[in-house]
């Protein structure tokens, strides 16, 4: 294994804020406010009184509107290059429905998110059959089964996830907490760099 490894992403709720326009949506519709406090699971079901039929439409009107979708952080962009740059493999991955990847791929581009490989996770595969040492993802389940193969597992942390417990999972709550596991640390005038070896 190298110093920095290669490592994967999940896109919703880790760089991007789509749970926060679903919200939206779903108060819209319901006539009251709901917040991502209120969310229960990644999945939703079970969180708003709908059908899982009406939140998954709503989820993927989220994604066709893309363009109304916040990045998770400030600095998003930064934050990623510096992944690059620093010397990690970076991939990107998402469970989003087939249809839908386009939109997910353009809001990458949009926000200016850099990655070497992108991996659409469906018909029964899991982040867990890409070929990476780390993972970085909201949902517990997919972190536990990336921790299972042996491999690093950081649980990014949000309302729905906050009082899961994950064996050996490490709780992130930000992409700088991710970056200096690594030894990575950003300096005053906003750049990052190797503290390991910084002398």
């Amino acid at each position: 294994m190298t110093d920095f490894p290669s490592i994967v992403f999940d896109v919703d709720n880790v760089l991007a804020d789509s749970m926060s326009s679903f919200c939206r949506k779903a108060s819209k519709l319901l006539g009251f406010e709901v917040t991502k406090q209120r969310i229960k699971s990644h999945k939703v079901v079970g969180s708003v009184p709908l059908s899982p039929q009406t939140i998954f439409k709503l989820q993927s009107e989220v994604w066709v509107d893309w363009q109304n979708i916040s990045c998770i952080e400030d600095n998003l962009s930064q934050k990623m290059c510096a992944f690059h740059k620093i010397g990690f493999e970076v991939y990107v991955a998402t469970a989003t429905p087939l249809r839908l990847i386009p939109y997910v791929k353009q809001w990458l581009e949009k926000n200016r998110v850099l990655y070497s490989k992108f991996f659409h996770c469906q018909r029964g595969r899991r982040k867990s059959d890409v070929q990476a040492e780390a993972l970085v993802d909201d949902a517990t389940e997919e972190v536990r089964s990336f921790i299972s193969s042996g491999r690093l597992g950081f649980l990014y942390l949000q309302p729905w996830n906050a009082n899961a417990e994950v064996s050996k999972a490490i709780l992130v709550r930000n992409l700088d907490e991710v970056l200096k596991y690594y030894g990575v640390v950003r300096t005053e005038d906003g750049e990052y760099k190797n503290a390991r070896w910084s002398g």
